[in-house]
């Protein structure tokens, strides 16, 4: 009884006299959200500078993008069910703790090895953060107060995802690439301050941990990540060939446990449902769908185009603006009644329009020949990321909302690893085809390209960016007709 009238004291207050228990709540997650966005969005910047000033490989620079996905991914869920049982604001400490100790580490790693780590302790960290950030939120506010609370955090994780490449820009260019993990390991800091405000909560029933079953997803997605950054460098080797075998076959594996355990770590009878598998999979493209392009784009503007890191950060407004702003114009088209499925299936044509765009000027020197295809890129990213979400959820039920959120989560962060992962050791044979292999195709692929003649890597990069767009755009356009005739299927069998 004392818990709920102190929450309905707090509902009169309004926004404007929240308590300092609820003020370091949103602090500690809007934080959260800002430092995750500038993570993935903000370090792709630096990628060029970190290849050159530690000699970093190939798979290296691979692994720097991936690891962190790649522990996020596996344990987000064993994050979740451990706040659960043994409270959330502890879970969410630890994690904050971990993530600072990440970021600080990488600011001062000194070799490429030692940075790789320090990423994937970031990412175990920023499972915690993901898993138990929205929690601690939703027990922390109620009524309005949540709403507005939520709708803050969402402003944030936007600003950082359309701002973020262009202030990591901004830091590199004036304190070098290890600026930018100084500023997050500040920024994350309070994050860990923030924590011993906030009111604890767990849940009343905690779910049970399926242990199988987050082994078996750690062990299938490293094995498969690691046969894909070893044959970059060693091609189709026995040991590579089984590491991808024995990713294969535990992944399906894990599949089949989460399909016959009583409580799996992923529900995939959900699945079942055509429309939610429709959804599913536009989420998971307008998360993962470009993650290469993203990822490499800063490198591309370096060597073809002899951007900067600071200039670089500029250009990517062109990307990055366009998903700040549609995404609010899309969801209003659909409230007064446009069609979200329509919507979404412009958004992925035009996605694989723009790539295909990119693909057939990459090496034209006109600025516009990379700005509009990359606008373009934005603006359909913006659609997805605007609708996708919300229609998923919304076709979850009540009683499936918390399974749904961690398969969309999961799948999304796993599917982006992995797509990383190809798109990298892609653009490095397409590069080695052109220039020979080698350490110049290396080279090249990674940004160093100090020493080199700017037209003989203009020419590498351009031609293996290219190839790999080309068939980026494909899968896209494939993609976007596998959500078309699952919903048309539905509806076919509704009618029937």
């Amino acid at each position: 009884m004392t818990i709920s009238l102190r929450r309905r004291r707090t509902l009169r207050t309004g926004a404007g006299r929240w308590t300092a228990r609820q003020w370091a709540a949103l602090v500690c997650v809007l934080a959260g959200y800002v430092v995750g966005t500038l993570t993935t969005s903000g370090t792709a910047i630096a990628l060029p500078t970190i290849a050159t000033e530690l000699h970093a490989s190939p798979a290296g620079m691979q692994w720097f993008m991936t690891g962190y996905l790649l522990a996020a991914t596996c344990l987000v869920l064993v994050a979740g069910a451990l706040g659960d049982r043994f409270g959330r604001r502890l879970v969410l400490r630890i994690s904050s703790v971990l993530y600072t100790l990440g970021m600080a580490a990488a600011a001062v790693a000194p070799s490429i090895g030692v940075l790789d780590a320090a990423r994937v302790l970031a990412g175990v960290g920023s499972a915690g953060l993901m898993a138990c950030g929205a929690a601690v939120l939703a027990s922390s506010f109620d009524g309005a107060d949540r709403v507005r609370a939520f709708a803050l955090c969402g402003a944030a994780g936007g600003i950082g995802m359309a701002f973020g490449p262009t202030a990591a820009g901004w830091i590199v260019a004036e304190t070098g690439w290890r600026g930018t993990f100084a500023v997050l390991a500040g920024v994350s800091a309070l994050m860990v301050v923030s924590t011993y405000l906030i009111e604890e909560s767990r849940a009343s029933q905690p779910r049970r941990l399926d242990v199988a079953g987050a082994v078996l997803l750690a062990a299938g997605l490293s094995l498969l990540l690691l046969g894909i950054s070893s044959g970059t460098t060693a091609g189709p080797t026995f040991v590579v060939v089984g590491e991808l075998v024995g990713a294969g076959l535990v992944l399906a594996a894990f599949v089949v446990r989460c399909l016959r355990a009583p409580d799996p770590l992923l529900d995939l009878g959900l699945l079942k449902d055509r429309r939610i598998a429709a959804w599913l999979l536009a989420s998971v493209l307008g998360g993962a769908g470009l993650a290469g392009f993203t990822v490499y784009l800063p490198t591309y503007l370096l060597v073809v185009r002899g951007v900067e890191a600071g200039p670089a950060g500029t250009w990517m407004l062109a990307f990055t603006v366009p998903i700040f702003v549609t995404p609010v114009l899309a969801s209003r088209w659909v409230t007064r009644g446009g069609s979200p499925a329509r919507a979404v299936a412009l958004g992925l044509g035009l996605m694989a329009v723009a790539l295909l765009g990119l693909a057939a000027l990459a090496t034209h020197p006109a600025p516009w020949a990379v700005l509009v295809p990359t606008g373009l890129l934005g603006v359909a990213s913006g659609i997805l990321t605007g609708l996708c979400d919300a229609q998923l959820m919304s076709r979850a039920g009540g009683e499936h909302v918390g399974m749904m959120s961690g398969l969309l989560n999961t799948v999304r962060s796993g599917v982006t690893s992995v797509v990383m992962a190809v798109f990298g050791a892609g653009l490095v044979v397409a590069i080695a085809r052109l220039v020979g292999p080698g350490a110049t195709a290396d080279r090249i692929a990674t940004g160093d390209v100090a020493g080199l003649d700017p037209a003989f890597a203009a020419s590498g990069f351009g031609g293996g960016w290219a190839a790999v767009i080309g068939v980026n755009a494909v899968v896209i356009a494939l993609a976007g007709a596998a959500f078309v005739g699952l919903l048309r299927a539905r509806r076919r069998s509704a009618r029937d």
